[in-house]
């Protein structure tokens, strides 16, 4: 009697051949191999360090190997940097939840950045203030409006509540510039903390107290302003969330 493979029962997915299993493991390997290249090379020496060349020599690699795998040095670092957004992301969406207000949303949103980066300075310095190439949506290492990736959709939504608390329905490009202010606010907060935190020419009120005058102002401007625009405008029936659809690739 002979053994005989067993057939896959009916509408059970074929697995892939043997062969082509190993040959996408092996990839798998080579790609986190690169990217665990890139992190090293940008800890010694800057985004500045990272080539397509130098990627290649790190691992014993082809500059050819590493093409085919990202198109470029952006989206190699992109993705090398992925864990680093997404562990951001996520702090941010799980301090933002889904109980109170959007402003207490956004408070608490806040904080959790601040804290996240005096937390992980190094991580925050290279991720927001350290210039480095950009990559398209298309090819960036987190998902474009995915909320557990991507930071600035999940501010963008909460700016967007905060107007639709205040009865109002605005553009696109309003909702975005008032998350950019308040982002910038915060970040600007954080940077000077992680930079002259104990210089001693000025006293600072502690981080929390300093946060919440911020965000008394932030809030309170922004509110001035979306008050103040014409009727129209602050009317327009273009709703931010509406964002371009994108596929990571």
């Amino acid at each position: 009697m002979t053994a005989r493979t067993p057939k896959p029962q009916d509408g059970a997915a074929t697995p892939p051949p043997r062969h082509t299993q190993l040959r996408d493991r092996e990839l798998q390997r080579r790609r986190s191999a690169m990217l665990s290249a890139v992190r090293t090379l940008i800890r010694k020496g800057g985004v500045q360090a990272v080539t397509m060349r130098s990627v290649a020599d790190a691992i014993g690699a082809s500059t050819t190997m590493v093409y085919s795998l990202f198109p470029d040095k952006a989206a190699l670092i992109s993705h090398a940097l992925e864990r680093d957004f997404v562990q951001l992301s996520r702090r941010l969406l799980d301090a933002a939840g889904t109980s109170g207000t959007a402003a207490e949303r956004l408070r608490r949103v806040s904080h959790a950045y601040a804290s996240h980066a005096l937390e992980h300075p190094l991580q925050y310095r290279l991720l927001f203030m350290e210039q480095r190439p950009l990559t398209t949506i298309e090819n960036a290492g987190i998902e474009y409006g995915n909320l557990s990736e991507d930071a600035y959709a999940l501010l963008c939504g909460l700016v967007q509540a905060l107007a639709s608390e205040q009865g109002r329905d605005l553009p696109v490009q309003e909702i975005q510039t008032a998350a950019q202010i308040i982002w910038e606010g915060v970040h600007g907060t954080v940077a000077l903390r992680l930079s002259t935190d104990k210089d001693p020419w000025f006293q600072r009120l502690a981080l929390d107290a300093h946060l919440d005058i911020l965000l008394d102002v932030l809030l309170a401007g922004v509110a001035t302003r979306w008050s103040s625009l014409p009727e129209g405008v602050q009317n327009s029936g273009q709703n931010a969330s509406k964002r371009p659809p994108a596929k990571r690739k």
